[in-house]
């Protein structure tokens, strides 16, 4: 149900992203032999205020996005080791948005920036900030395969353009993601809602670098996918959800590869 937003009133979400790449690839998608070992952990806090006003008979509400990040970086083959602790990352600010809710599909869209609040700095790779202004635009939906909508099909598209980097002078490319899923929910009592299902990502950078960086050059695109399940628990009474996912990434170019785990916890009011 990535194409679902949240009812009218009051919602706080908690992301927690637990991130192990322990490769990189090159621009043919081969193993770069150079020990690369990254863990990142990020909680992400989602404040998101769903107005009774209407627009294009949409719900419009809005939302902050405010990222905590940990990570420890390890080359061995430049003896490269650094850890950063958790602090602020770049937060979302999202001041336009909207979501349809029909019998038998779910729309969303978004306008959102993405601002570079968190600490960067071009010789530490463990920063927790990228250095530069984004602009984000927001696009997906969920169908219901029956009327009961127990069965599902959604799909959640982000295309980021950024500005040029503070500390390098790089504008790097523009970039697109989507968030896809299959899943099936089953009500295993009243008050309980339970909904497992198959998830998957797609990265892709679709523009060249305004230049090339630091072992970067700026016509080769980054690109990944991944693939896995997920499993979400819905308490109807409190209005609280709990969702795991768990995912592989594959086919990555010019990017790390390896494997995370999403914790996402949800209340309404």
């Amino acid at each position: 149900m990535a194409g679902t937003t949240p009812p009218i009133g009051f919602t706080y979400r908690m992301y927690n992203t637990w991130s192990n790449p322990t490769t990189m690839k090159d621009n043919r998608g081969h193993k770069i032999n150079n020990g690369f070992n990254l863990d990142v952990f990020a909680s992400a806090h989602r404040f998101v205020y769903v107005t009774e006003s209407k627009l294009f008979g949409a719900d419009y509400f809005y939302d902050v996005v405010m990222p905590l990040v940990s990570k420890d970086l390890d080359i061995k083959a430049t003896g490269f080791s650094d850890s950063k602790s958790l602090s602020l990352g770049d937060m979302v600010i999202e001041p336009l948005a909207l979501g349809w809710h029909k019998p038998r599909w779910d729309g969303a869209f978004g306008l959102a920036v993405i601002a570079p609040t968190g600490e960067y700095d071009a010789d530490i790779p463990t920063s927790p900030g990228l250095g530069y202004w984004s602009g984000m635009l927001t696009i997906g939906g969920t169908y219901y395969f029956d009327s009961a909508r127990t069965w599902t099909i959604s799909a959640l598209t982000r295309t980021i353009i950024n500005s040029r980097q503070r500390d390098t002078h790089v504008r790097p490319g523009s970039e697109f993601v989507m968030e896809y899923g299959l899943g099936k929910e089953v009500q295993m009592r009243d008050d309980l809602l339970v909904r497992v299902g198959i998830a998957g990502a797609i990265y892709r950078q679709f523009s060249d670098d305004s230049k090339d960086g630091v072992d970067t050059i700026a016509s080769e695109h980054k690109q990944s996918n991944a693939l896995g399940v997920e499993l979400n628990l819905f308490y109807l009474p409190a209005q609280f959800q709990a969702n795991i996912r768990v995912l592989r990434e594959f086919d990555a170019e010019n990017t790390t590869q390896g494997s995370q785990a999403v914790l996402t916890l949800t209340k309404s009011f």
